[in-house]
């Protein structure tokens, strides 16, 4: 999955839980911190993997369940201690949606349970990524993507990834752009700041 696919799968569930849970719809922090969650596994492994060559893969240690699992309890602990138990709830919900959104695909193209992308460093079968740096991989795999989608090659795994950016994006716009000030906020200020 790419970034944007991760962070509107993990949105789905997050706003699913949170209507479900809260009767509210999800707070604008809150979905800040599910997207940097929902990022998080890869912001980590694939430049460790294509920039520095510490891993053979980029689903290493930040994917892996043995490491994630225990981090997250901590994670967990933490926010509630600080009051801030929603926030990590949003954290742990868009990480643990990132791995399930790592495995989905690779199933769905498998054609079984692939849990590969979250059993380093005892996984059987790694995936192979392409060699290279950080920019070269990610504009290869961009470049492949962009050709399956042009070519109307829709595997089952591409249709999964472009459903959850459909119905994440459409999800994201009944529950009013939560999140989108957060981030815009910032950004208006930093320019109006550079003209004065």
């Amino acid at each position: 999955m790419w970034p944007w696919e991760h962070v509107l799968f993990a949105y789905v569930c997050y706003s699913l839980y949170v209507h479900g849970r809260h009767r509210e719809r999800p707070g604008d922090v809150a979905v800040v911190v599910l997207a940097f969650g929902a990022v998080f596994p890869d912001l980590v492994d694939k430049p460790l993997a294509w920039q520095f060559n510490l891993f053979e893969t980029g689903y290493a240690v930040a994917h892996s369940a043995f490491v994630v699992v225990p981090a997250l309890v901590v994670v967990s602990v933490l926010a509630r201690r600080r009051r801030a138990g929603r926030l990590g709830t949003a954290f742990c919900f868009g990480y643990l949606l990132h791995l399930v959104g790592d495995v989905l695909p690779a199933s769905v193209s498998r054609g079984a349970l692939d849990l590969s992308p979250v059993l380093w460093p005892v996984s059987d079968r790694i995936p192979i990524d392409p060699g290279g740096s950080f920019t070269g991989n990610t504009l290869a795999l961009l470049t492949q993507y962009g050709a399956q989608l042009l070519t109307l090659d829709l595997t089952p795994a591409v249709a999964l990834q472009l459903g959850s950016v459909l119905v994440g994006t459409v999800l994201w716009l009944l529950d009013g752009r939560p999140g989108l000030a957060v981030v815009t906020v910032p950004i208006r200020r930093l320019g109006q700041s550079r003209e004065s």
